[in-house]
């Protein structure tokens, strides 16, 4: 169980934080959350046996946590000073920062600054009680202040933020203020990414050689990914190149998983990136080659981040525990992914992806996501074509007239 201690001055937070720890328990998305009272200044959390601290301002930290400036007089700072500082000093975060037009939020990100932006910043107790509640729900910082930041204009009428209009946008290369802001991005502008075909979406195993790719084709699947861990391989250039035929004979949505430019060079369906591939991969030779792009996500911001570049889809996870891949992140659980898929509605097709097996394929579908991946679901089962017939069977959408 988490603690969450509020000093004397902060108790008026309560009349917010309360309905979001009920509503959070409604949703399942955490361990329960004792509230209490802190003898110091700050607010005082244990978290996954972690001690946190949050510091509001003037207030003096000590130990582990995070200081919040989140009050301003004019003259206010610039949005570009205000991403060095923050980018220097990990433990401090920008909430609510005035601009000509609306407001921004910055937090530290491996060693740089991180940022969402709305025009409605919405009343500050509110984001208060919303990042303290996230913080203490275990979520990571990024996702803590981009709820606070739609909870803060949306809570007259929603308990929990879900619907994207109540969520400000990410500081990336591809918003349309991001140079009259002042803020620099290490991404580059890109349009729309190619569409999938949603109708061949449903079952997606992700596999790890050419031969797994055929043979799943074979067995009737429609999209699948190559993922090759080690990129010193030395078949993995011929690899790709199999799969790329194999996916044109079979009419297939083939994706290449992170090699972009082999993908490119041999005009592969598609290619998966993770979130830090955004930054270094030539995501415009990618969509001037006409290939599809899938994105993977974590959490609120990835996400919203993800949707700034509009994908080709957008994978959820990791669902489940799995032991496939080191994951920086925590298992997302299905309560979590079924507001991730509220979040994205209908905008993109999404996948779910991370420890689901058969017996979990069901309770995944019903969140209402595009796709299921699965990794080891067909590649270790006994009979590979009946795993895939049963996927299938569960995997049907309703019938559109």
């Amino acid at each position: 169980m988490s603690t969450l201690c509020l000093p004397d001055h902060l108790t008026p937070l309560l009349m917010h934080i309360e309905p979001l720890l009920a509503a959070a328990e409604q949703y399942q998305l955490g361990e329960p959350v004792r509230v209490g009272s802190s003898e110091s200044a700050v607010v005082d959390m244990h978290v996954d046996q972690r001690p946190l601290a949050i510091a509001f301002n003037e207030e003096c930290l000590t130990g582990d946590g995070y200081t919040v400036r989140d009050q301003w007089v004019t003259p206010y700072p610039s949005v570009s000073e205000l991403q060095q500082a923050v980018a220097a000093q990990p433990k401090l975060i920008i909430c609510g920062l005035p601009t000509e037009r609306g407001c921004v939020d910055i937090w530290h990100h491996n060693g740089e600054a991180r940022a969402v932006y709305c025009h409605d910043a919405g009343s500050s107790e509110p984001q208060r009680a919303m990042l303290l509640t996230a913080l203490a729900l275990d979520y990571p910082l990024e996702d803590a202040v981009t709820l606070a930041r739609a909870y803060a204009r949306s809570h007259a009428s929603a308990v929990w933020p879900m619907g994207r209009e109540l969520f400000p946008r990410p500081l990336t290369a591809n918003h349309p203020e991001v140079d009259a802001l002042g803020w620099v991005s290490t991404e580059v502008p890109v349009t729309s990414f190619a569409k999938t075909d949603p109708q061949k979406m449903a079952l997606y195993p992700v596999v790890d050689t050419a031969e797994w790719v055929e043979k799943v084709l074979e067995l009737g699947v429609k999209t699948t990914q190559l993922r090759i861990k080690d990129p010193s391989e030395p078949s993995l250039p011929a690899q790709v190149a199999n799969i790329i035929a194999a996916g044109n004979a079979h009419q297939a949505q083939v994706f290449v998983n992170d090699y972009w430019q082999l993908a490119i060079e041999h005009q592969a369906y598609g290619v998966h990136l993770g979130q830090e591939d955004l930054e270094t991969a030539d995501l415009a030779a990618i969509q001037q080659a006409g290939l599809r792009l899938g994105l993977s996500t974590h959490g609120y911001y990835e996400i919203l981040r993800a949707i700034e570049f509009a994908p080709s889809y957008i994978a959820l996870g990791h669902i489940y525990p799995t032991t496939t891949k080191d994951m920086p992140s925590k298992p997302q659980g299905l309560s979590r992914l079924a507001l991730y898929q509220k979040l994205i509605d209908d905008a993109f097709p999404t996948v779910a992806i991370g420890g689901i097996d058969l017996s979990r394929a069901e309770s995944v579908w019903q969140t209402g996501v595009s796709s299921v991946a699965v990794v080891r679901a067909v590649t270790q089962a006994e009979d590979p074509q009946a795993a895939v017939d049963a996927f299938n069977h569960i995997l049907l959408r309703p019938v559109s007239h």
